[in-house]
């Protein structure tokens, strides 16, 4: 018998969109039960986004390790087998290490994502720390944004081990230019909703890459 992985924790989703460079934001999943403008893209009538809702969030995809007899049959590793196969192969078993030591290598790829959009600080300024509202007295902001986000909150849930898989992760960021795409419209003079685009395009370019 053998130990195999059902798919690769990164291997490439055959769903995966080939547009990548030309699409300037990609909307995160609509959260259950939620009909904000951010959830409802279709609310802003700036965009037939239909079709990016579909498919796979990310191009990352969990593996499961089963065991395979010498009849075919295939099952799961018992924990005596699977502490075995730690021993000798840790980098298969990375999904059973607990999130909170940033050890899966998803973790670590995302967290170089995030570094890299955080290294664009020309485009990534507005989006580095929570939207202060009060202080730019934009007192509407939380009345339209129901999910508030920003690369500094995902970085510390990231190194908490708070996010719980890659396409969390890829949500949280699309969430955080979605934000941006919902409050500011097209033209709008603070130059934000340009940063989003153009952070927007790097975020997917680099997922493009994995």
């Amino acid at each position: 018998s053998e130990y195999i992985g059902a798919a690769s924790a990164f291997a490439r989703s055959p769903t995966a969109r080939s547009t990548t460079e030309m699409e300037s934001c990609v909307p995160p999943p609509p959260r259950p039960g939620c009909d904000c403008a951010v959830c409802v893209p279709k609310a802003l009538n700036d965009g037939d986004y239909e079709g990016s809702m579909k498919g796979a969030v990310s191009p990352f995809q969990p593996y499961k390790l089963v065991k395979v007899e010498a009849d075919g049959t295939r099952r799961p590793l018992t924990a005596q087998e699977l502490n075995a196969l730690e021993k000798t192969h840790a980098d298969v078993c990375e999904w059973t290490s607990p999130l909170s030591q940033g050890r899966r290598k998803w973790q670590k790829t995302c967290a170089g994502i995030l570094k890299k959009l955080l290294s664009m600080k020309k485009q990534a300024w507005p989006f580095i720390e929570p939207v202060d509202w009060e202080a730019l007295r934009i007192p509407d902001y939380p009345v339209i944004i129901k999910h508030p986000m920003d690369l500094k909150t995902i970085e510390s849930k990231l190194l908490d081990g708070h996010i719980e898989s890659p396409d969390e992760f890829v949500a949280l960021v699309r969430t955080v230019f979605r934000n941006s795409y919902v409050y500011n419209p097209p033209g709008d003079p603070s130059g934000v909703r340009e940063c989003a685009e153009k952070l927007s395009q790097a975020f997917e370019k680099e997922l493009g890459k994995l």
